[in-house]
Formats: structure tokens, C-alpha cells, sequence
């Protein structure tokens, strides 16, 4: 999986959770761009996110990414490893 078609994924991820579709997020996207995700919308987004990708986040990576594409590297980073 491609970091872009992680990020899309990500996209839809963020709209099912927040029940908002109307924003384009790019690599450089922040979480406080976009209406909506507040610190519980976080917690339910990262939940899905490991479902989604069966991957699991460490405090240390929940707290080191700022934008939708270091949260992808982080996603990659895992899937690899798998």
C-alpha cells in the first residue's frame, strides 16, 4: 500500500468518524483543520485506524505525528513490520 492510498484511507477514516465529508486532506493536512476532531474524535480515529490496518499505537506514537502524512509514515512504519 502506497503512502497516498494510506492517507486516502485515513480520509475516509476521519469522515465516517467525524460524519463529515466535506474536506480534501493532503500529507500536510493537521488534525485542527479540519471541524471536528477534538481530542475524543482523536481517540476514536486512532482506534479505527488500528482496526483498519492492524496495527497497534504506542503512546510515544500517538503523540509524535502532527500531520495526516507522519501519521501515514507511522501506519507504513508498522505495516512493514508485520
Amino acid at each position: 500500500m502506497t503512502k497516498q492510498e494510506i492517507i486516502h484511507k485515513i480520509e475516509e477514516i476521519v469522515a465516517t468518524s467525524l460524519n463529515h465529508h466535506d474536506f480534501v486532506m493532503t500529507g500536510n493536512t493537521k488534525p485542527e483543520e479540519i471541524t471536528g476532531w477534538d481530542s475524543m474524535a482523536n481517540a476514536m480515529i486512532l482506534t479505527a485506524i488500528e482496526q483498519e490496518f492492524s496495527v497497534k499505537f504506542k503512546f510515544s506514537d500517538m503523540i509524535a505525528w502532527k500531520t495526516i502524512g507522519d501519521l501515514a509514515n507511522i501506519v507504513i512504519a508498522k505495516v512493514e513490520k508485520l
